[in-house]
C-alpha cells in the first residue's frame, strides 16, 4: 500500500510539472526606461514609453474629470501639455475642457498662469467702467513690466452684443457680465501678450461664445461659392462654338 501511495504521488508530480511546463505565461522583463522630459514625451521612445503609462493609470482613476477617465490618449495630451508648462498633469486636467473635441483652457486657470509665469512685475489688474445705469459696461486687462505699462484689448458690452455673445442660450453674459469682461479681457491679453502659456488653446468661455480665429480656409467651400458667383457669367461665341464643330 505504501509503495502504491508513493507512485500516486509521484504520478502526481509529473503532471502538475508537465502542466506548468505546458502553460503559457506572459513574463514581463523588468526594463529601467532612460527618460529625459527636457525633450518632451516624444523625444525619445522611453519619454513616451512612461507617458504611456502614466496615461493608463491616470485614465483609470475616476477623480480626474470624466473626458480623461477610461481614456489614455486624452491623458496623454494632457501630460504633454503638463510636461510643456512645466506642471502637474492632474492640475492641468482639473482645468482642461474638451468642447467639440478641442482642448481649452478655463479662464480663471489661464489669469492663474499669467499671474504665476513671472513674466510680469505685478498681477493682472483690471480697468473696469459701468455704464449709466451703474452696470458692468467694459474691462481693459494690464500690468507693468520693466516699468512699463502692458495692455491687452478693450472689452465691452458692445462688443458682446455685436459678437452675438449675449443672445446664446445660458450665457453667462447676462447673469454675470463682470465676471465675463474680466475673463474676456484676460483671454485678450494672452493672446496679445504672452501666446506662449496658452499653447494655442483657446479658453472655455471662448469656445462657449465662438470666439475662435481660425485662418483656415475651407477650399471645397471656398470652390463651390466661386463656381455658383461665377456660373452662366461667361458669354458664350457661337461663332467660335459652330468653328470647332
Amino acid at each position: 500500500m505504501a509503495e502504491n501511495t508513493t507512485t500516486q504521488e509521484q504520478t502526481q508530480e509529473v503532471k502538475t510539472a508537465v502542466a506548468k511546463a505546458d502553460q503559457k505565461t506572459e513574463v514581463k522583463e523588468h526594463v529601467n526606461l532612460q527618460t529625459d522630459y527636457s525633450l518632451g514625451i516624444f523625444g525619445t521612445s522611453d519619454n513616451f514609453k512612461m507617458a504611456w503609462q502614466m496615461a493608463q493609470a491616470l485614465s483609470q482613476s475616476t477623480v480626474v474629470p470624466q473626458a480623461f477617465q477610461a481614456n489614455p490618449s486624452n491623458c496623454l495630451i494632457a501630460i504633454e501639455q503638463a510636461n510643456r508648462l512645466n506642471m502637474s498633469p492632474f492640475m492641468v486636467m482639473q482645468n482642461l475642457y474638451v468642447i467639440q473635441g478641442k482642448p481649452s483652457w478655463s479662464s480663471k486657470f489661464l489669469i492663474a498662469m499669467i499671474n504665476g509665469s513671472g513674466k510680469f512685475d505685478q498681477e493682472l489688474q483690471y480697468d473696469e467702467t459701468k455704464d449709466k445705469d451703474g452696470k458692468p459696461f467694459s474691462c481693459l486687462a494690464w500690468t507693468m513690466k520693466n516699468g512699463r505699462r502692458v495692455e491687452g484689448m478693450t472689452v465691452d458690452m458692445n462688443m458682446a452684443k455685436e459678437e452675438g455673445w449675449l443672445a446664446k442660450n445660458g450665457s453667462k453674459w447676462k447673469t454675470l457680465p463682470a465676471l465675463m469682461l474680466r475673463y474676456r479681457a484676460a483671454s485678450f491679453f494672452a493672446s496679445l501678450n504672452c501666446p506662449e502659456l496658452t499653447l494655442g488653446i483657446y479658453t472655455k468661455e471662448d469656445h462657449e461664445d465662438n470666439v475662435i480665429y481660425d485662418n483656415t480656409v475651407d477650399v471645397k467651400a471656398q470652390v463651390e461659392a466661386e463656381i455658383a458667383e461665377n456660373a452662366n457669367t461667361i458669354p458664350f461665341d457661337d461663332e467660335v462654338i459652330e468653328g470647332n464643330a
